[in-house]
């Protein structure tokens, strides 16, 4: 109950009944009982009967919430036209360089939280050396992930930066001490390629 675990279906377990297989392999290896949240890694193959897994195991109470990752607005149409659960989430890669403005919307509208996955764009140090970041970092006493992070947030995303690096995941919580102006929002936003 302290967190909250996510898993996802790959590709290859995609399917009615390759699902369901799956969900129940998950949680024998996990020994928790439910799943917070179990997504569709990408939209190939048999999407729809996997959905449909999911949502039957949301209903018998083994995973909580469902969702997808790498989803385009088309794949999300097609899913959306038949899904009974609305996903919570859509886990993509979204970062200053890919920042994905025409899905933004479209999942804010469907009431899908967007998830960034490399939010700081792979650790890219060309990224975390971009003038825009030095300087709003050095305005707060931040370092540029951290600037990256707040980006994210206050945009309506949930970033998952991946560290090992005790200190660097302490630095990637602390960002809830200062807000971006809106001219500092525009500025990162003017680094999309």
């Amino acid at each position: 109950e302290d967190i909250c675990v996510t898993s996802k279906i790959w590709v290859s377990d995609f399917g009615y009944d390759a699902t369901k297989k799956a969900v129940a392999r998950s949680l024998e290896r996990l020994g928790t009982g439910y799943i917070d949240l179990l997504l569709l890694h990408q939209p190939f193959g048999d999407v729809l009967g996997s959905w449909k897994a999911l949502e039957e195991s949301v209903a018998a109470g083994t995973v909580r919430s469902i969702g997808v990752s790498n989803f385009l607005i088309s794949d999300l149409e097609k899913l959306l036209a038949v899904a009974t659960i609305v996903p919570a989430v859509n886990q993509v890669e979204r970062h200053p360089y890919y920042q994905q403005k025409d899905l933004t919307p479209f999942l804010q509208a469907n009431g899908i939280v967007p998830e960034a996955w490399y939010p700081l764009g792979h650790g890219a140090k060309a990224l975390l050396a971009e003038p825009v970041f030095a300087g709003i970092a050095s305005k707060y006493s931040k370092d540029p992930a951290q600037v990256i992070l707040r980006w994210q947030v206050q945009s309506g995303y949930v970033a998952i930066p991946k560290s090992t690096n005790p200190h660097h995941i302490a630095q990637n919580l602390d960002i809830y001490d200062f807000a971006l102006t809106d001219d500092e929002m525009l500025q990162v936003r003017g680094l999309d390629r």
